[in-house]
């Protein structure tokens, strides 16, 4: 069942203050888990309604593409243990997709479960199929996406400043490490691009490492 918004108090877009994670007794910290049903296998692509879409779509969208009879994928699914943590071996084409990341690839490590309460034995049953991305498949992934352009924006951030005060944070910013962008500076790059942030957008953040 979706949580009630006579329960949780959800805003105009049907979500939920962060305060309120989790929903569920017994889920992980944080966790939004529940807010689009307890069988839901799509997470926050439960955004791009036809509504949304369709709105995207008349002024956004500007082609489309398919496989064209092209070989499709195998996939062969392993557990990496000890951490709770599945990875996949992909066969496939490269003019069919890139890579996708499915909510049975990472869990949260501390509970050992992943989206929406699934465990690593509800993924390795035979022929478990929970959590995967033949559940995006169904409807597609289609809406407006949106570029931040971190990389470019963070090398003006430099240039701009003066020699003698450089800001360590943006200069020694490393992408083999984990470093973290901070929300602030999203949306500092976000209103230098002049970008319109609207509700069901695919984000997507150029962060400058395939020109190490």
């Amino acid at each position: 069942m979706a949580v009630s918004s006579a329960a949780i108090k959800l805003n105009e877009n049907g979500i939920p203050d962060f305060d309120a994670l989790p929903f569920r007794k017994g889920d992980p910290k944080y966790s939004a888990w529940g807010l689009y049903g307890d069988e839901d296998e799509l997470g926050t692509l439960n955004r791009l309604t036809d509504e949304q879409v369709a709105k995207a779509a008349k002024n956004e969208i500007k082609a489309d593409s398919g496989f064209f009879n092209r070989k499709l994928f195998h996939q062969d699914l392993f557990a990496k243990p000890p951490r709770c943590v599945n990875d996949d071996i992909w066969t496939f084409n490269t003019q069919v997709s890139s890579q996708w990341d499915g909510l049975r690839h990472y869990a949260y490590q501390k509970a050992k479960k992943f989206y929406n309460g699934v465990t690593m034995e509800d993924i390795h049953a035979e022929g478990s199929e929970v959590n995967g991305i033949q559940a995006w498949a169904q409807k597609g992934i289609v809406g407006r996406g949106i570029l931040v352009d971190y990389h470019s924006w963070r090398l003006e951030q430099i240039s701009s400043k003066k020699p003698t005060n450089p800001d360590p944070r943006l200069v020694n910013f490393d992408h083999f490490a984990t470093t973290p962008i901070p929300l602030e500076d999203i949306h500092a790059c976000l209103e230098s691009q002049g970008t319109e942030v609207k509700f069901g957008d695919i984000l997507f953040i150029r962060s400058g490492k395939v020109f190490l």
